[in-house]
C-alpha cells in the first residue's frame, strides 16, 4: 500500500513538472522568437487585415467581414505558447484536414512570403497578451 502511494506521488510530481515547464509563453521545445512589441503587433493585425476573419476578445478593432469569424484571445486551459501562435499564423492548415489533393481547408492567406519576422514577433506578442490561463 505504501509503495503504491509513493508511485502515485512520483507520477503526480512528474506530471506537474512537465505541465509546469509549459506554463509560460515560451515553447518547451526550444522554439524562440525575438521579443515582440504588443502595440506594434496590434498595428500589424490591422495592416495585415487579420480583422477580416478574426476578432480579438476585449479589443476595439475594425469589424470582421467574413461569414465565419474566429475570436482570438480569452481563457484557455493551457497557455498559448509562442510556437502555438506562430504555427497558427504561418501554417493554419495544421489544424484542418486536407482534401484528397493535399490542399488546405483553411481560408487563411499564406503570409510566409509577405510577413516580416518583426511583424510575426510583434503579432505573436499582441495575441499572447490577449490569452489567459484559467477556466
Amino acid at each position: 500500500m505504501r509503495r503504491t502511494g509513493l508511485v502515485v506521488a512520483v507520477g503526480l510530481a512528474a506530471t506537474l513538472a512537465v505541465v509546469g515547464c509549459n506554463m509560460g509563453r515560451r515553447s518547451p521545445s526550444g522554439f524562440r522568437l525575438p521579443r515582440g512589441d504588443a502595440e506594434a503587433g496590434k498595428a500589424a493585425f490591422v495592416d495585415l487585415k487579420c480583422y477580416t476573419c478574426h476578432s480579438v476578445e476585449g479589443m476595439d478593432l475594425p469589424a470582421p467581414t467574413a461569414a465565419q469569424v474566429i475570436t482570438l484571445g480569452g481563457s484557455r486551459v493551457l497557455p498559448q505558447t509562442d510556437g502555438d501562435i506562430t504555427t497558427d499564423i504561418i501554417l493554419p492548415s495544421s489544424h484542418f484536414a486536407t482534401d484528397f489533393r493535399g490542399g488546405s481547408t483553411s481560408p487563411m492567406p499564406d503570409f510566409t512570403r509577405t510577413m516580416t519576422v518583426r511583424q510575426l514577433a510583434d503579432l505573436v506578442a499582441f495575441l499572447q497578451s490577449k490569452y489567459r490561463v484559467g477556466l
